[in-house]
């Protein structure tokens, strides 16, 4: 990835493009497969290897995948695995490297795997490690590279790992770092190549990196970048190729980047976007191997590009694809290895997938 050129947020090159420059797809919508299982309340996003993509359905209490040809499928519903196992608000999704589907049941308390096969399992619930280390309102998931999961408890203030043989362990606590550096309400999640996971604090305000080893280290709080740019609910959270973490912090809106060195930036902040218009609420954050930095903004209905020199970039608003097909209450986002970039509209009840326009540039085969 380039260096990073830091400009004061004031001071960003700031562009707005219509939907026509970018090749921009609604992959779908709130007809879900069209076979009676709607999609309600999109939000969390998956990729796998082969190009299928995942979206939950928050309020329809369900999943889907969208093949590469752009066939739609049920994967598990409200039902969960047909043997007394609900699931309930899913609100976080995981694929594998053997193609092992994870997703949380945050009202159900518990955690599902679908295997290539279909068959599903209830792989986790509210007793967590059965160790009195539970899992209350699980939200995000993260995959390392040796295919272990991570699971972020929202209620139950507390990361658990769970192992490809099945054994479960806590990472972090309540407890946190220790030293007064609690861990509340775990919210974002994400991994890095070296197996670093890294969770964020939404009412501790803060981001912490937990080591293989089991080291957990606080990498943030809540001074933020300092200077009066603090970092409020944290909310989301990537980590690109060389190390550097990105946090939203949603009530903050504002937009932070931790080096490995633990320098922190703000990258975007609540003025100078759209003249003077504030972030508010940034949901969602991805970044993608040239060192793009995707941004959703649930208020307006936006998603932003900031490039590796800082320039901030409108590529989606709340007319969509300009089609028909509009886009409100931006939430999750995500990027595949080609650099198409995908995000929810948990308002709109769909899911869109964009490809930048330009040499080269590749328009999804598949259209709702």
């Amino acid at each position: 990835m380039r260096s990073w050129l830091l400009l004061p947020i004031l001071c960003l090159a700031l562009g707005s493009v219509p939907a026509s420059a970018e090749l921009i797809r609604q992959l779908i919508d709130e007809k879900g497969d069209g076979a009676g299982h709607p999609l309600q309340g999109a939000r969390a996003i998956a990729l796998d290897a082969k190009g299928n993509v995942y979206v939950a359905g928050q309020l329809s209490q369900n999943v889907f995948r969208i093949r590469p040809n752009g066939k739609i499928e049920l994967l598990i519903g409200a039902d969960g695995d047909g043997r007394g196992h609900v699931l309930t608000g899913p609100r976080g999704i995981a694929v594998d490297s053997k193609g092992n589907v994870y997703v949380t049941g945050d009202k159900s308390w518990n955690v599902f795997r679908i295997a290539p096969d279909g068959k599903k399992t209830q792989v986790v619930d509210l007793t967590g490690d059965g160790l009195g280390n539970g899992l209350r309102g699980p939200i995000g998931l993260a995959i390392d590279p040796q295919d272990n999961l991570f699971i972020a408890g929202g209620n139950s203030n507390n990361v658990l790992k769970r192992a490809p043989d099945g054994t479960l362990t806590k990472v972090i606590g309540l407890e946190g770092a220790g030293a007064g550096q609690e861990l509340r309400r775990p919210n974002g999640l994400a991994v890095d190549a070296h197996g670093n996971a890294y969770v964020a604090g939404a009412k501790t305000r803060n981001v912490f990196k937990i080591e293989p080893s089991g080291k957990v280290t606080q990498i943030a709080d809540a001074k933020g970048a300092g200077g009066g740019q603090p970092l409020t609910f944290p909310n989301s959270l990537d980590v690109d190729r060389q190390g550097n973490v990105y946090v939203t912090g949603n009530n903050s809106g504002n937009v932070l980047r931790i080096s490995p060195t633990g320098e922190i930036t703000q990258i975007m902040g609540q003025k100078g976007i759209e003249k003077d218009i504030t972030l508010g609420g940034p949901t969602g954050v991805a970044v993608d191997p040239a060192g793009n930095v995707y941004v959703t903004r649930g208020g307006p209905y936006s998603l932003y590009r900031i490039t590796p020199a800082g320039a901030i970039t409108r590529i989606l608003d709340q007319a969509g694809d300009n089609a028909g097909h509009p886009l409100r209450s931006a939430r999750y986002v995500k990027v595949d290895a080609q650099g198409h970039v995908y995000v929810t509209g948990m308002g709109s009840n769909n899911l869109f997938r964009i490809a930048p326009a330009g040499p080269g540039a590749k328009a999804p085969t598949s259209a709702k």
